[in-house]
C-alpha cells in the first residue's frame, strides 16, 4: 500500500513539475551542459574506456524501467500494440543513432566546439519544420540562420599554431592519417544536427497526439532498443563486455543517467512547449558548457571563439525577440525595461 502511495505521488509531483516551461528548459540546459562535460571527461587517450553503444542501450533501459514505473495501472493496463505504434520506430531509431554519434564527435570536439555546432540544429528544425509542418520563417529570421552559421565558421576555425598541435596530437592517438579531427567532428555533428531534425519534428507530431507522452515514451523507448542490441551483436564479444560491465566506472555511469534524464526532458518538453523551445534552450547551454570547460577541463579562450559566440548570439536575438522590439528605438527599449512593460506595436517612436 505504501509504495502505491509513494508511486502516486511521485507521479502527481511528475505531472506537476513536467508542466512547468521554465523548469524543463532550465533541466534541458543542465543536461546538454552536463552531456557533452562527462562524455569528454570519460575519454581517455585511445577514445573511450567503454563501449559507447552499451552506455547508449543502458540509457534506453533506464529510460524505459522509468517510463514503466512512473506509467498508471489504469495507463499501464490500456496500453495495446497497434499500428500507430509503429510509427514511433522512426524517431526512435534516429535517436539512437544520434546518441552515438554524439560520442563520435566529442571524441574528436572539444565540449564549447561541441555545444557551438550543436546550434546546426537550429537551421536543420527550422528547413524540417518549413518543409515538412508548412512553419513560416520571416526573411529576418533566415537571415538571422545565415549569421548563425557565419559564427559557427569564425568560432571554429583554429589558428595555424593550435591546428598544427591538434594534428600532432592527433598523429600520436593514431587518428591523424585516417582524417580523423575538427573537420571529421563538424562531419559527425551535421549528421547529428539532421538526425535531430527528423527526429524532433516525428517525435513531437506522435507525442501531442498520444494520450499522454509517458505512453509515448514507452513505444519510442522499446523500438530505440532495437537498434541498439542490433549494433551491439555486430561487435564480437559485445555482449559479454556489456554483462561484465567492461570499462564501466562512476563516471561512465554518470554519462548514462545524463542521457537518461536529457531524452526524459526533451519528450516532455516537445509534449507542453515544441521543438523551437528546446533549440533555444540547447543555444543557451552553450555559454554555461564553455565556462564549466574554462574552469574544470582547461579548455583555452580564443579571440575567434569570443567572435563565434558573441555573432551567434545576435542571430539568436534576431531570430527570437519579437520584431516590434526589433524595430523600436533605443529610448523606448529602456523605457520598457525600466518600467517593466512590454513594447507592443502601437508604441512610441522617437522623434
Amino acid at each position: 500500500l505504501w509504495r502505491g502511495v509513494h508511486a502516486a505521488g511521485m507521479r502527481s509531483a511528475l505531472q506537476r513539475w513536467t508542466q512547468k516551461r521554465p523548469v524543463l528548459v532550465a533541466v534541458l540546459m543542465a543536461a546538454y551542459s552536463a552531456q557533452s562535460l562527462l562524455i569528454t571527461a570519460s575519454k581517455q587517450s585511445d577514445g573511450f574506456g567503454y563501449d559507447a553503444t552499451a552506455a547508449v542501450l543502458l540509457a534506453e533501459v533506464a529510460k524505459l524501467i522509468f517510463t514503466v514505473l512512473m506509467l498508471s495501472p489504469e495507463a499501464r493496463s490500456a496500453v495495446r500494440p497497434t499500428a500507430s505504434c509503429l510509427l514511433f520506430a522512426v524517431p526512435a531509431v534516429l535517436y539512437v543513432v544520434q546518441n552515438r554519434l554524439v560520442f563520435e564527435a566529442l571524441r574528436r570536439l572539444a565540449p564549447p566546439e561541441y555545444q557551438l555546432l550543436n546550434n546546426m540544429k537550429l537551421f536543420t528544425t527550422s528547413l524540417v519544420f518549413r518543409v515538412t509542418m508548412k512553419r513560416r520563417l520571416t526573411l529576418l529570421q533566415w537571415l538571422a540562420l545565415v549569421l548563425l552559421a557565419v559564427g559557427m565558421a569564425v568560432a571554429t576555425r583554429e589558428p595555424p599554431s593550435a591546428a598544427g598541435g591538434r594534428d600532432a596530437a592527433s598523429a600520436v592517438d593514431g587518428a591523424g592519417d585516417d582524417g580523423r579531427g575538427m573537420w571529421t567532428g563538424i562531419g559527425y555533428m551535421t549528421m547529428v544536427s539532421w538526425c535531430s531534425a527528423f527526429a524532433g519534428v516525428s517525435n513531437e507530431w506522435l507525442i501531442k497526439r498520444s494520450p499522454n507522452a509517458l505512453e509515448a515514451n514507452l513505444w519510442l523507448y522499446l523500438f530505440g532498443l532495437i537498434p541498439c542490441c542490433w549494433q551491439l551483436s555486430m561487435t564480437p564479444d559485445a555482449w559479454g563486455r556489456l554483462l561484465r560491465l567492461e570499462g564501466f566506472s562512476l563516471l561512465t555511469w554518470m554519462v548514462v543517467l545524463c542521457n537518461a534524464v536529457l531524452g526524459q526532458t526533451i519528450a516532455f518538453l516537445l509534449r507542453y512547449a515544441d521543438s523551437i523551445v528546446k533549440l533555444h534552450a540547447v543555444c543557451a547551454a552553450m555559454g554555461f558548457t564553455t565556462v564549466m570547460s574554462v574552469c574544470f577541463l582547461g579548455f583555452e579562450v580564443r579571440f575567434n571563439m569570443v567572435a563565434g559566440y558573441l555573432t551567434t548570439f545576435v542571430s539568436m536575438c534576431l531570430f527570437y525577440v519579437p520584431p516590434q522590439v526589433l524595430l523600436a528605438a533605443d529610448s523606448d527599449v529602456l523605457a520598457s525595461v525600466c518600467n517593466g512593460k512590454r513594447i507592443e506595436d502601437g508604441g512610441e517612436k522617437s522623434h
